[in-house]
């Protein structure tokens, strides 16, 4: 879901789990050249992760492998802005820890097949609101939020 430096070479990386739900990791090195772990953790990679948890602190990320690559949704730009619209909406709304294997279904169907129409990310969206239990309405604590990333949805 997000890939932001931390520290001098590491990454935190959010990620959304079936096993999980939202969980940030720390990829220690990542950002090196030499890190195996950089070129998997890109986003919109459908990768297995292995990591340690470090009591309080930020659980580690020590393998991760793809599974499956949707480089299709950065080949141009309006691909590019669908998904990050549809992932920062998805961050805002997803709580962590929830796990969930219906609503992560759901979100690897969608992102497995690119489509750059408003139409059918609104839909998605749609239900993945209905989903998480907000009916045919925007979830009112995030409306404003996600109305200023998608407009379209003001209706």
């Amino acid at each position: 879901m997000k890939k932001m430096p931390f520290g001098e070479a590491d990454f935190l990386v959010r990620i959304l789990s079936r096993d999980f739900g939202k969980i940030d990791i720390l990829a220690k090195g990542a950002r090196k050249t030499a890190s195996k772990l950089n070129a998997h953790i890109d986003i919109l990679n459908h990768i297995r992760v292995s990591f340690v948890k470090n009591g309080e602190r930020l659980p580690t990320l020590t393998d991760a492998e793809i599974l499956n690559r949707y480089d299709d949704w950065f080949s141009d730009s309006e691909h590019i802005s669908v998904a990050g619209r549809i992932l920062q909406t998805l961050d805002k709304i997803i709580l962590p820890g929830s796990k969930d294997d219906e609503l992560f279904s759901i979100a690897l169907r969608f992102f497995a097949k690119p489509d750059t129409h408003e139409e059918n990310a609104v839909k998605f969206l749609r239900e993945i609101f209905k989903h998480e239990g907000h009916g045919d309405s925007l979830p009112p604590e995030h409306e404003q939020s996600i109305i200023k990333i998608w407009p379209i949805l003001k209706n």
